[in-house]
């Protein structure tokens, strides 16, 4: 039985260039360019066409990153609620003391926090353990999750920094 033996395959100058320059790139109108200058090495025939397509790919995903930022996430200073939005890539406000939720028929809000709460209006459900949560909210571990009514969430929120997530639909 044979075995397949795979050699390496040479890159040609032009494709190293445009690689190394769309790792450096730092505006659209610049990358947009370069996608320009692929096209034309191809032409003229200083890149293959495989190379073609993977700078393609390679300028066209760095056009996606430089086209929509990472915004900078807000510093929760005083009491109050603190909106954001992930799928407008907005991360979650830092020092929140309450992670809030709307319920479904928008009659009451469920908080996770790691505070105990009392009051009038506010329902303890449960302690999160790490079993039933996923990996990335293993942070929650130990928290608690609360019911609470409109009132009662407009009191909390003159107390404490809420952090709510705003979902679009």
């Amino acid at each position: 039985m044979g075995t397949i033996i795979n050699f390496p395959t040479k890159e040609s100058a032009g494709y190293r260039n445009m690689k190394m320059l769309f790792d450096v790139v730092d505006s659209v109108e610049t990358c947009n360019f370069y996608l320009e200058s692929v096209e034309q090495l191809y032409e003229d025939g200083h890149i293959t066409e495989s190379e073609r397509l993977t700078l393609r790919r390679i300028g066209r995903q760095k056009r996606l990153q430089l086209a929509n930022p990472p915004q900078k996430r807000q510093k929760a200073s005083k009491p109050g609620v603190y909106l954001y939005t992930p799928e407008m890539r907005q991360g979650k406000p830092e020092g929140c003391q309450i992670e809030a939720g709307l319920a479904y028929y928008g009659k009451h809000y469920f908080l996770d926090t790691p505070l105990h709460l009392k009051g009038r209006g506010i329902s303890f459900l449960r302690s999160y353990t790490s079993k039933e949560l996923t990996a990335s909210g293993q942070y929650k571990v130990g928290w608690n999750e609360y019911m609470v009514t409109k009132k009662a969430f407009e009191k909390l929120k003159e107390q404490y920094t809420i952090s709510y997530k705003s979902c679009l639909d």
